[in-house]
């Protein structure tokens, strides 16, 4: 029965087919239409076998992808572990950092807020008793970096946005 249909589309003349793929069309005769009662043509077992050993191949690279993913679920719980230390320890020395010889503000200038700032630091103020300058200055520690809020409190400061207010009842 299958070849019967075989041979009427190849005898409809002037039969296109169009590729799924690139929509070009070609006639019936090109895609060697074959019926599945019967054993395929060599070029279409070649075909399969070729497919087959693609599709293998993309299995193993899967197997190998979900082997990577379930070794870095394992390593997850100790990276938390570590960042959640380090971003400890960050907090910690900036608590404690004025306390340093290396700190280049006087201690008792330093005014602590620690969000999103670290200090407000009154140069001049416990010396002098004269305020000659007001700095804002945030700790890093590793390789931290400003967050968003850090870099529009620097972005006003630098653009002259800041403003001083006595508010009196």
């Amino acid at each position: 029965m299958g070849n019967n249909v075989i041979r009427q589309l190849l005898s409809i003349k002037d039969l296109r087919l169009e590729c799924p793929h690139c929509n070009e069309e070609f006639p019936v005769h090109r895609a060697r239409p074959f019926s599945m009662y019967e054993p395929p043509p060599p070029a279409a077992v070649r075909i399969m076998r070729d497919r087959f050993e693609s599709v293998s191949e993309g299995t193993a690279d899967l197997k190998e992808q979900r082997r990577q993913l379930r070794e870095a679920r394992k390593k997850k719980p100790d990276q938390i572990a570590v960042t959640t230390q380090a971003s400890s320890f960050g907090q910690i020395s900036e608590q404690i950092l004025p306390a340093f010889l290396t700190f280049p503000y006087e201690r008792t200038d330093c005014r602590i807020l620690l969000k999103p700032i670290d200090y407000v630091v009154f140069k001049g103020l416990s010396r002098r008793s004269r305020i000659e300058a007001i700095h804002f200055v945030d700790v890093k520690t590793g390789g931290a970096r400003l967050s968003r809020a850090q870099k529009e409190i620097r972005d006003c400061v630098s653009g002259g946005q800041v403003k001083h207010k006595v508010i009196s009842r």
